[in-house]
C-alpha cells in the first residue's frame, strides 16, 4: 500500500494496463460525442432559423384556419372570429373600406309587448 502512495498521479493515470486504456478510450470516445451533439444542435438551431417562413399573409393563413375548421380542428365559432379579423386586416392592406353594419329592425310590438297580429289577408304591410 506504501508503494502505492508513492507513486506519481501521473504514473497511475498513464499506466499501461487493459483497463487504463479502455477508460481513457471510453472517455475520449464519450468527449467526443458530446462536443458532436452540441455541434449539431447548434447547427440545427442555426438551420431552423435560417430557412425559417415569412410571415403569412392573411388570405394564406385565413386558409389554413378554414382547412382546420374543415378538419374539425377548430370550432365555427373560433373560424367566425378568425375570419372577421383577417378579413379586417385583408380589407385594411388593400384599403377597402369595412362593409356597414345592418341593424336588424324589429317591427313595433303590439299591445302588452307582443308583436301584433296579422292582417286578414295574411300580407303585412311594408
Amino acid at each position: 500500500m506504501a508503494a502505492l502512495e508513492a507513486t506519481p498521479l501521473s504514473y497511475i493515470l498513464l499506466a499501461d494496463t487493459p483497463k487504463m486504456q479502455l477508460l481513457v478510450t471510453g472517455l475520449c470516445l464519450a468527449a467526443a460525442l458530446l462536443v458532436g451533439a452540441v455541434l449539431l444542435a447548434l447547427l440545427g438551431k442555426w438551420w431552423r432559423r435560417r430557412n425559417a417562413p415569412e410571415d403569412l399573409s392573411p388570405s394564406a393563413q385565413l386558409a389554413q384556419f378554414r382547412s382546420l375548421y374543415e378538419a374539425g380542428t377548430i370550432s365555427q365559432e373560433e373560424f367566425e372570429r378568425l375570419r372577421n379579423l383577417l378579413g379586417a386586416q385583408m380589407r385594411e392592406t388593400l384599403g377597402i373600406p369595412a362593409p356597414a353594419v345592418e341593424e336588424k329592425v324589429k317591427p313595433p310590438p303590439g299591445e302588452n309587448g307582443q308583436p301584433p297580429e296579422p292582417p286578414p289577408t295574411g300580407i303585412r304591410p311594408a
